[in-house]
């Protein structure tokens, strides 16, 4: 998906004029995307590629992901790459450090804790509004695909772990699969 900002695009890849000045965002990926930023948007803003900021690069980045309707939620890490006729920047939303997954009931987070293929000590378990709630470190793919077929993903819930601290209760701040298949073995 390509989402033109500010006008049509004149970059380095476009063979319009180069009077035309314009912000384009290329989906890379789920979660990453690049963003060519003209010079002329530049001069726009008081900026010259030498001059952008880290910071200023990401107010930029976050803008026009905005204004082209692409999703940008949650902490994002950027690359930018400052060069005469515009920079280039490259744009990742950063993966949660915390996974939580949320079940109706504790026979279907049994079931799910049974499935594991292995067991995960940086766990907790919580309950919030009716439901109990698992948590797994942000980059556990494996655990995380087998704990979304027995329960729900808490993906869209935004500050989860706020959330929890503030409206939950806690019932197991550590090693919480491994604790809940030592009293409730199959």
């Amino acid at each position: 998906m390509i989402a033109k900002v500010f006008g049509p695009f004149c970059g380095p890849f476009s063979h319009q004029s180069k009077e035309v000045r314009s912000m384009t965002i290329q989906s890379i990926g789920t979660g990453s995307a690049v963003l060519y930023i003209t010079a002329a948007d530049l001069k726009e803003r008081g900026l010259t590629p030498a001059q952008l900021t880290l910071e200023e690069a990401l107010e930029l980045t976050r803008g026009a992901f905005a204004r082209s309707g692409m999703p940008l939620e949650g902490p994002i890490e950027i690359e930018a790459y400052p060069e005469a006729c515009g920079v280039l920047v490259f744009a990742r939303v950063a993966p949660p450090s915390r996974q939580w997954f949320s079940f109706s009931g504790f026979e279907e987070l049994l079931s799910a804790v049974r499935a594991l293929p292995a067991l995960c000590q940086d766990s907790a378990l919580a309950w919030l509004d009716g439901r109990f709630w698992l948590s797994l470190p942000g980059g556990e793919r494996g655990m995380a695909a087998c704990l979304s077929e027995f329960g729900r993903t808490e993906d869209a819930l935004t500050h989860p772990d706020a959330r929890l601290a503030e409206h939950g209760r806690s019932i197991l701040e550590q090693d919480a699969p491994a604790v809940l298949l030592r009293h409730f073995p199959s």
